[in-house]
């Protein structure tokens, strides 16, 4: 044990000797004898390596079709623990935590599963390989891996919150991340802790908000060694005092990455505020850290290898970092006032209102034609202009334009039609335009 006195330095002596002799336990742990499989379980197990059984229910007790009797099945066989779809956005709240000893995947419906502890015990204690897909786990309580302890785990569409404790993920061998979230977690030691030797992958994920420890970081003696593969992820808002990331030993940077300090590596990595929103609902099966159009996350992701964001929404070329594509697009409603009223300079003035989804900025091209009779032949009299505009999401706002026509023509009192379209916004705000008859008046003399 001499031979991590210098590391020590890291974290509280006392705390650090508990983490490691932690991590001894979870792989001495001795297994209590299975419970008796089913028959049909026995038939299918002399064909098959692998078995699926279904959780029909939330209880957070052994009763027949819950999780932990689910995870009971697994004492035997490698296999998949999935949730009946009645029980997509439902939460199972536990009431001691799950032991798995096979490779085991846990596949929660679209809409999602939430598995819940009572911030008493560690959620999840894996000693193979542990797969999690459209998961929330929180409330998880341990000094090591309050959500998880395992040796090679995997992420997908999955979010790690508001557990507490040493650690909210410990891992042995390996970790990857895609499009998930672990955000929120009262930790100690870094929220993902890894041991030396492990590779750690984060792929178009959000590690943030958990404190007062790093978001991730391992230990290792005499030194610290891993392969940390960070591609197109978000690394921010961790530490108190802030530090995003322990050390960058054995980093990979791939696609564009992005933290709000130089923790993680000043150079290679893209330092900034990406502007999260809090954790919330943001659609799909697990909760998220939505980014607005300004943070500088939007659309700066390259290589991205991930077709959609953590929620399924498809991502485009130039995916954003982190587990959210932003979607939230500004759309636009213009309206025309149907009467253009020539002022006494003789200019016609058309106006109107322009209504967005949120508060933006932009120009409007503006067109007014009008048909008039010139000898026998019908002549286009047209006038163009464009203005800035300014709009919000609560009531329309209007917008005035001097319609103004070259040297000799002015417009006749009667129909004439218009044209508004939206011009130079930004990316994020979806075209929009409107068209209209209107009609032409002169003021009394």
């Amino acid at each position: 044990m001499q031979q991590y006195a210098s590391r020590a330095g890291r974290w509280p002596l006392a705390l650090t000797f508990a983490a490691l002799a932690a991590l001894g336990a979870c792989a001495e742990e001795s297994v209590a004898p299975p419970h008796e499989a089913p028959a049909s379980a026995k038939l299918v197990a002399q064909w098959d390596t692998s078995v699926t059984v279904t959780v029909t229910n939330t209880s957070g007790g052994t009763d027949v079709g819950s999780l932990r009797w689910a995870a009971d099945r697994m004492r035997l066989w490698p296999g998949k623990i999935v949730f009946d779809p009645a029980l997509g956005g439902k939460t199972v709240t536990l009431d001691s935590g799950l032991y798995l000893i096979q490779n085991v995947e846990i596949i929660a419906p679209a809409t999602g599963v939430t598995i819940s502890g009572k911030d008493q015990f560690r959620l999840i204690n894996s000693r193979a390989n542990l797969t999690l897909t459209n998961v929330n786990l929180t409330r998880g309580y341990n000094e090591f891996g309050s959500a998880i302890a395992g040796v090679d785990v995997t992420l997908d569409h999955s979010t790690v919150y508001d557990n507490r404790g040493g650690t909210a993920i410990s891992i042995e061998k390996g970790i990857t991340l895609v499009n998930s979230t672990v955000s929120g977690n009262s930790v100690l030691q870094p929220a993902i802790f890894y041991l030396n030797g492990s590779t750690v992958t984060i792929d178009n994920s959000t590690i943030a908000y958990n404190a007062p420890a790093a978001g991730i970081g391992n230990f290792g003696a005499p030194y610290p060694w891993a392969v940390v593969i960070l591609r197109n992820a978000i690394i921010s808002n961790n530490g108190n005092p802030k530090k995003n990331c322990y050390d960058t030993i054995g980093y990979t940077y791939v696609g564009s990455n992005l933290a709000d300090d130089y923790s993680c590596g000043g150079v290679a990595m893209g330092v900034g505020d990406p502007a999260l929103f809090p954790l919330a609902n943001n659609g799909g099966p697990t909760l998220t850290h939505a980014i607005p159009p300004t943070s500088p996350a939007y659309n700066q992701g390259f290589s991205c290898s991930q077709a959609t964001d953590q929620r399924y929404v498809v991502r485009d070329a130039t995916c954003d970092v982190g587990a959210y594509e932003f979607n939230d697009w500004t759309k636009v409603t213009l309206a025309i006032d149907p009467t253009v009223k020539v002022d006494a300079a003789g200019t016609a003035v058309l106006t109107g209102t322009v209504t967005c989804t949120r508060a933006d900025a932009f120009r409007l091209t503006l067109e007014l034609h009008q048909d008039q009779k010139v000898g026998k032949q019908v002549v286009d009299v047209h006038s163009a202009n464009d203005i800035p505009v300014t709009c919000g999401t609560t009531t329309p706002k209007p917008w005035s334009a001097p319609m103004r026509l070259v040297a000799g023509e002015t417009f006749q009192a009667g129909a004439a039609r218009a044209t508004a379209a939206t011009f130079q916004t930004p990316n994020w705000v979806v075209p929009s335009s409107a068209a209209g008859a209107v009609r032409i008046t002169y003021g009394r003399k």
